[in-house]
């Protein structure tokens, strides 16, 4: 209906990815349950229909701007008129955004110390252990998503005299034309041999090189050692952090926000803080979304009326 050539159509949907196609395919239930309700053609781009389907969305639902704004781009992919840069349309996504603006997940993030506490006091004897360690302790060194370190090969990973150096050269959240690739520095933490992720990684290769039959560096701990997903290593984080006693408000990927906003916090350049996370030269990203402050183990109240509790 837009006029696109036939063969060329699955290269144009190339461009989405799965979680976007997956995204989309949320709006399109919504909307043609909506279409066979209300008695229209789901592909007829009437403005009118689809401020109708966006208002009862309003009026049904607890979702953001965020979601609006998701699904307006999911309907202009199969309109046959351009609904998206509709004047209509785009009043309205400017009222949802007064009504309902977009929020950061946390307001606050929890300290990578009582992690690192924890962690210095485990051993890695066992394969289990050794693999929870070590992601835990990829995240919190490299401010990287749970799902790029899921895409790291051993084929990348190079030792050199100060370390460890892993390059990503697969698709990630944030690839993009004109972007770097992830890139992972590992400097040997000679200071503090419990928590030296470099050294860490050494040993995980070595243990798991009998039994490894891929080129994924993530492997399960239980035979047959199949390649580790993005959610095993999540719940293996997730593991971590409960052992930790970080709140469970907190998710595996609050591990992103926890190391960038505690590097910031201790002085390191917001460029180079960017570069270890993957975030482009200006970005804003982790001043809107990441940049958290500390949360408070004790309120207000909590701590006058403790140090008061003795008095008579």
């Amino acid at each position: 209906m837009k006029g696109v050539p036939r063969e060329a159509i699955n290269t144009i949907l190339g461009s989405l990815s799965t979680s976007t196609i997956n995204q989309y395919n949320t709006t399109y239930k919504h909307w043609w349950n909506f279409c066979d309700k209300n008695e229209f053609s789901p592909f007829d781009g009437n403005p009118n229909n689809i401020l109708a389907f966006l208002q009862n969305l309003l009026e049904t639902s607890n979702n953001s701007y965020g979601s609006f704004n998701s699904h307006r781009s999911a309907l202009s992919l199969i309109m046959p008129n351009d609904i998206g840069n509709h004047p209509h349309i785009k009043r309205f996504l400017k009222g949802v955004f007064r009504k309902r603006p977009p929020t950061a997940k946390y307001d606050t993030t929890w300290d990578p110390s009582q992690v690192l506490d924890y962690l210095r006091n485990t051993t890695s004897s066992d394969l289990k252990s050794l693999s929870m360690k070590l992601v835990t302790l990829l995240a919190l060194a490299s401010g990287q998503r749970i799902q790029t370190l899921s895409l790291i090969k051993c084929s990348n990973i190079q030792e050199t005299e100060e370390g460890i150096k892993i390059f990503i050269p697969d698709h990630t959240k944030t690839s993009g034309p004109g972007r770097f690739q992830p890139f992972i520095n590992l400097p040997y933490f000679k200071e503090e041999s419990r928590l030296c992720t470099a050294s860490l990684l050494k040993q995980y290769l070595l243990q798991t090189k009998v039994v490894r039959e891929n080129d994924n560096l993530f492997i399960t701990y239980k035979s047959p050692h199949g390649t580790a997903s993005k959610q095993t290593l999540s719940r293996w984080v997730k593991e971590i952090l409960k052992a930790s006693r970080i709140s469970d408000s907190y998710n595996p990927h609050s591990t992103r926000h926890a190391s960038t906003s505690d590097a910031f916090r201790k002085g390191l350049p917001l460029d180079a803080i960017r570069r270890s996370a993957g975030w482009s030269s200006s970005s804003r990203i982790f001043n809107k979304f990441y940049n958290r402050p500390l949360a408070e183990t004790n309120t207000f109240m909590e701590t006058v009326f403790n140090n008061n509790s003795s008095e008579g």
